[in-house]
């Protein structure tokens, strides 16, 4: 795992629920969309502290889908409780296929790539 805080219940030692990798997929599907690893001017420690004391989460591009945008917001929500269930998740996405697959070849998902971008 590299730099991906896992959800402040997480680091805090709370019990882990479902909700933390709800935290964690929000997070990935910000590394499909942008190509770039979060977090990366910081170490792991730095991160965490950023994530849970200052509510610190990656930046979310201009042209990135509406409603991507809103499944990764809601999905790293500071709190566990008002982050959706998986089931919520998938439901978004589904609704969101046809716009999300017409768009995809002009979006800017990186998936792909064989060197993860920085920021520089």
């Amino acid at each position: 795992m590299h730099k991906t805080v896992k959800g402040r219940e997480m680091i805090r030692h709370r019990p882990y629920t479902q909700k933390v990798d709800v935290y964690s997929f929000g997070i990935v599907l910000w590394e499909l969309i942008t190509g770039m690893l979060p977090f990366q001017n910081m170490t792991a420690v730095q991160a965490a502290f950023a994530v849970i004391n200052k509510g610190i989460r990656p930046i979310i591009p201009s042209d990135c889908l509406p409603v991507l945008s809103d499944v990764m917001t809601r999905c790293w929500d500071a709190n566990p409780d008002v982050r959706p269930p998986f089931m919520e998740v998938v439901r978004m996405l589904e609704n969101a296929e046809t716009e999300i697959m017409t768009t995809v070849r002009k979006a800017r998902f990186r998936c792909c790539m064989s060197q993860p971008r920085t920021m520089e």
